[in-house]
């Protein structure tokens, strides 16, 4: 494989890649809220997962450091919870659980890769793609979680 082939291959995985994601990003701010109330596992919480973790994690250094692209297709920013009431709390939290969905599939943009790139082509684009997407799965899970918390104190204060 000469060079030109290996940067036009690398340049088609970038469009691939890019495009996937982009795809999943267009269409999530779509996705009907119904699709997004439930708790499946890949939303559900992992054992591991606490207040510390994310501390130990500096997800909050992190959060500070990263672009947030939510509205880039229409979504809502996550950069700010919109107001302190329960109901919006509970909004906030479905567009929480969307991000999270977008960037569990965005996850998985780089297996296409591997029906048509050599092996040590495609685990480079994979390990780039499952760290990026990782860092902005824990900021949302933090955030989710801690807002999770705040809605389950606010609401057994309602029914008291």
């Amino acid at each position: 494989m000469e060079i030109l082939d290996i940067v036009r291959l690398i340049i088609i995985d970038i469009v691939v890649v890019a495009g996937i994601s982009i795809g999943v990003g267009f269409t999530a701010p779509r996705w009907p809220s119904s699709w997004l109330t439930s708790f499946p596992r890949a939303l559900g919480k992992f054992p591991w997962e606490s207040p510390a973790y994310y501390r130990r994690l500096r997800v909050a250094a992190w959060a500070a450091r990263l672009p947030e692209l939510g509205a880039t297709f229409g979504g809502e920013s996550k950069s700010e919870v919109p107001d302190r009431g329960a109901e919006q709390i509970r909004h906030y939290l479905i567009e929480l659980r969307r991000a999270e969905w977008v960037h569990w599939i965005s996850m998985v943009t780089w297996v296409p890769l591997a029906f048509f790139n050599p092996w040590w082509l495609t685990l480079p684009f994979a390990i780039i793609v499952m760290s990026g997407n990782s860092l902005y799965l824990l900021i949302l899970r933090n955030n989710r979680q801690r807002l999770e918390r705040i809605l389950l104190r606010m609401t057994q204060g309602e029914s008291t």
